[in-house]
C-alpha cells in the first residue's frame, strides 16, 4: 500500500521541525513527509504529490485555496507542553501577562488551554502584532510567547517562553482514521504526557501548600481512566496506582504505594522491560485464572531509565465492550446480510457481473451501479462490502428517493445541536460520519437534487463533511457505491444530472442484467425462494412456457412477489394456468402476436448462419451490446473503431442491414444510433454457446 504524503505548511520553520518531529514520533516510518515554512514557495507540484495538507495556522487556508487544491486540508489543533509550565508556577494569582502569538485564533485558543490546565488565576492578556494596541501593554512586567520571542513588545523584559506547540494528540487520531493508519505509537503521546504530567505534580506539590488537595485532583484524572494504571519510580517502586489497578488485580485498597513491584504485581516480567527499556504492548498474561492485556511502557531521559508505567486491561471487558458496539452497529443498521453466495443464477450474464463485483470488491474506488428495478442492486452493494477490506466496518444505505429536499442535508451531513427548529439539543452524525472507514450505499442517485448533487460533489471531492449549523469540517474516509434504475447520461443531457458528479461516481462501473435478460435462471430462483419459505410446487407445462415468455418488468424482486402470491393461492402442490395472475395470463397474449417466439429466434438463427458471415454477426453483435452496457449508441463509425477487426464501411452497411432484417438490432433516426434489441442478445448468447 502506498505510504500517504503530508505536506506540512507553516508559519516559522522551528515551528515545521516541532510538527514534522510530532508526526515522526507517532507514525514513524508510515509516512511521507513535506514541509514548507514560507507560502510564496508553493506550487502546484507540491501540492499535486500530497494526499493531506496539514496548516499551523488557519490564516495558511487562503495560500492553499489560491492554488484551487482540491486536496484534504486539515488545521493542527495543538497544545502546549506540559514540561515547560513549571516555569508559571511561581507566578502569584492576577499577575498581569502578554500572551503574544501572530493571529488571533491562535492567541485564544492559547489563553483556554491554559486555563484548562489550571493557570486560570492569572490573568492572560492577548496580544497580536498589528491587531492589539502596544500603549495597552505599557504596565504589564511579564510576557508569553510560543517560540517566537520577536513578537513582544521591546519595554517587557521578562518573557517565559513555552516552545512552540506541538501537535494535539486529537488531530493525530484525524491523521490515522484519514489514512486507516494503526494507532501502534498513540503510546509514546500518552506516556510523554503522563511523564511530564507527574513531574509537573511533583513540582506543584511543593509550591502549593495543600499538598493533600493536589493529591487528589491526581487520582481523581487517574481513576477517570477505564483501565488500570501502575506507575513505577527508577527502582521499581510503586507510586501511584488507580482503582481500576486494585479492582482488575484483586489488591487491598491500602498498603500498595511504596512497595516494590514485585511484591505486588511478580507475573508481569517488568525486570526485562528494565533492562531492555523497550515499550511492550498489550501482551496477555494469565493471572489468577482471568487473561489480562498488559502494557508496559518505559519512561527515559537521556537513555536513562526514571520509571515506568503500566496499564492493564481485562480480556472479558474488551470482549464485552466489542459486543456491545456490534450490538449497537446492529440496531442503528450499519451491518450488511448479503453476500456473493446471495446472487443466484447460472446464466453467463449474472456470472460474468458476478465475477466483475468480485474484482471490484479488491480496490477501494467508488461503483456505480447501473440497472432496473428489483435487478439486486443493493445485494451487490453489500456483497462487495463484505469482501473489501472494509467488511468489518459500518455498511450505510441511504435512498435517495425516500428522503425529502428538506431533510436529506442533515440526514446526510447531520447537524449541531439547535441548528434549527426540533432539532436534537446534542446534534446528530450524519450517514457520512456514521460510516467513517467502512461503505456508505448511495440508492436511487439519480433522484438527487441538483443541489445536494453539488454537496455530494464536494464531499466526494474532499473527503470532508461539515454539519448543518456547524463552523468546522470533519475528515471521512469512506468508500462509495452508488446505484441508479435510470440513464444518468440522457439526464446528464436533459441537465437534470450533473456530469461532474457522474464521472467522480462512475470509476468503476457495474451493469446488472433484467431478469428478461437472464430467462435461463427463471426456474433456478423459483426453486431457490421455495426453498427459503420450505415449500415445494410442481409446475404444469403450460405454466413454465407462460413464466419464460413472461418479461418480468419488477424482474426478481416481482419474481420473488410472485413466488407468495402462489403460496397463498395454491392449495395443493401443482401450479395451473388458474393461478397464474391476470397480468401474465394477458400478456401472453402478446408473445404470442409478436416477432419474439422461440421457434423464430430458431428461424432467424439460420437465416444469419445460411451467409458466409457468421463471425462478422457476432463481432458486431457483441460490440452493440457492450454499448448497451455503457448505456451508448453508437454509429457506424465508432463501431468500425471498436469491432476487432477492420470491415470497411460498404462492408458494415451490407451487415447492419441483414441484422435489421432479422430484428437483432434497431437502427436509430439520424444520429441516434445503432442498439441491440432482445433478439439480438438471445442470437449473440447462441451464437456464444
Amino acid at each position: 500500500m502506498k505510504k500517504p504524503t503530508i505536506l506540512l505548511v507553516t508559519i516559522s520553520k522551528k515551528v515545521c521541525k516541532t510538527f514534522e518531529e510530532n508526526l515522526r514520533m507517532f507514525f514513524g516510518s508510515k509516512i511521507y513527509i513535506d514541509t514548507c515554512y514560507d507560502p510564496l514557495q508553493l506550487n502546484e507540484e507540491r501540492i499535486h504529490n500530497a494526499d493531506l495538507i496539514l496548516l499551523s495556522s488557519p490564516v495558511l487556508e487562503d495560500s492553499i485555496k489560491a492554488l484551487n487544491s482540491n486536496k484534504p486540508i486539515m488545521v493542527a489543533r495543538r497544545s502546549i507542553r506540559i514540561a515547560n509550565l513549571e516555569k508559571l508556577l511561581d507566578l502569584t494569582p492576577q499577575t498581569k501577562i502578554l500572551l503574544a502569538t501572530t493571529d488571533v485564533r491562535n492567541v485564544r485558543d492559547s489563553i483556554n488551554l491554559l486555563h484548562s490546565y489550571g493557570f486560570g488565576h492569572l490573568k492572560l492578556i492577548p496580544y497580536v502584532p498589528g491587531l492589539t494596541n502596544v500603549e495597552q501593554a505599557e504596565d504589564i512586567e511579564f510576557a508569553i510567547t510560543l517560540g517566537r520571542d520577536e513578537l513582544v513588545p521591546k519595554h517587557i523584559r521578562k518573557i517565559i517562553d513555552l516552545g512552540n506547540r506541538p501537535i494535539d494528540l486529537t488531530t493525530m487520531l484525524d491523521i490515522a482514521h484519514l489514512f486507516n493508519l494503526s494507532l501502534e505509537k498513540a503510546h509514546f503521546y500518552t506516556a510523554e504526557f503522563f511523564r511530564d504530567f507527574v513531574k509537573l505534580g511533583r513540582n506543584l506539590s511543593l509550591s502549593i501548600q495543600n499538598e493533600k488537595q493536589l493529591i487528589q485532583k491526581l487520582e481523581s484524572v487517574l481513576d477517570a481512566v477505564h483501565e488500570g494504571i501502575i506507575g513505577l519510580d527508577e527502582k521499581g517502586i510503586i507510586t501511584l496506582i488507580n482503582e481500576d489497578a486494585h479492582r482488575i488485580l484483586h489488591l487491598p485498597s491500602i498498603n500498595c504505594i511504596g512497595k516494590h513491584y514485585n511484591e505486588v504485581i511478580p507475573n508481569f516480567q517488568i525486570s526485562e522491560t528494565y533492562i531492555d527499556q523497550k515499550e511492550q504492548l498489550d501482551s496477555l498474561f494469565q493471572i489468577n485464572n482471568r487473561s489480562l492485556l498488559v502494557s508496559k511502557v518505559p519512561l527515559t531521559i537521556n537513555q536513562k531509565i526514571i520509571g515506568l508505567v503500566i496499564t492493564l486491561q481485562d480480556v472479558t471487558r474488551v470482549q464485552s465492550m466489542e459486543h456491545e458496539i456490534r450490538r449497537k452497529s446492529m440496531e442503528l443498521g450499519l451491518t450488511t446480510k448479503y453476500s456473493f453466495d446471495n446472487i443466484i443464477g447460472n446464466s453467463h450474464l449474472i456470472v460474468s457481473a458476478k465475477q466483475k463485483a468480485i474484482r471490484l470488491a479488491q480496490s477501494d474506488y467508488t461503483v456505480l451501479i447501473t440497472g432496473e428495478n428489483g435487478t439486486g442492486k443493493e445485494v451487490f452493494a453489500q456483497a462487495i462490502h463484505n469482501s473489501s477490506e472494509r467488511k468489518d466496518r459500518p455498511f450505510v444505505a441511504v435512498n435517495f428517493a425516500g428522503l425529502t429536499e428538506t431533510l436529506i442535508e442533515s440526514e446526510l451531513f447531520g447537524y449541531e445541536g439547535g441548528a434549527f427548529t426540533g432539532a436534537k439539543k446534542e446534534g446528530k452524525m450524519g450517514l457520512f460520519e456514521l460510516a467513517h472507514n467502512g461503505t456508505i450505499f448511495m440508492d436511487e442517485i439519480g433522484d438527487a437534487s441538483l443541489s445536494i448533487q453539488a454537496s455530494l460533489l464536494r464531499v466526494l471531492q474532499e473527503r470532508q463533511v461539515m454539519r448543518v449549523g456547524g463552523h468546522k469540517v470533519i475528515p471521512i474516509n469512506v468508500r462509495v457505491i452508488a446505484a441508479t434504475n435510470k440513464n444518468l447520461h440522457e439526464m446528464i443531457k436533459e441537465g437534470t444530472f450533473r456530469e461532474d458528479l457522474y464521472y467522480r461516481l462512475n470509476v468503476l462501473p457495474l451493469q446488472l442484467p433484467s431478469l428478461r435478460e437472464r430467462k435461463q435462471d427463471l426456474f433456478i430462483l423459483i426453486d431457490f425462494f421455495l426453498k427459503l419459505i420450505r415449500k415445494n410446487l410442481i409446475f404444469e407445462s403450460s405454466v413454465k412456457n407462460l413464466l419464460m415468455n413472461y418479461n418480468w418488468p419488477g424482474n426478481i424482486r416481482e419474481l420473488e412477489n410472485f413466488i407468495h402470491y402462489l403460496m397463498v393461492v395454491v392449495e395443493g402442490n401443482m401450479v395451473t394456468e388458474n393461478h397464474i395472475p391476470d397480468h401474465i395470463l394477458l400478456s401472453q397474449e402478446t408473445v404470442n402476436s409478436s416477432d419474439n417466439s422461440l421457434s423464430e429466434i430458431e428461424e432467424t438463427l439460420l437465416f444469419l448462419k445460411t451467409g458466409n458471415f457468421i463471425e462478422d454477426f457476432k463481432s458486431i453483435l457483441q460490440t452493440l451490446w457492450i454499448c448497451k452496457k455503457r448505456e451508448i449508441s453508437v454509429g457506424r463509425g465508432v463501431m468500425q473503431e471498436m469491432l476487432p477487426y477492420f470491415l470497411s464501411d460498404s462492408q458494415l452497411r451490407h451487415r447492419l442491414s441483414i441484422l435489421n432484417k432479422a430484428k437483432c438490432i434497431k437502427v436509430g433516426i439520424k444520429k441516434q444510433g445503432t442498439e441491440i434489441t432482445e433478439v439480438g442478445l438471445e442470437i449473440l448468447h447462441r451464437l456464444k454457446m
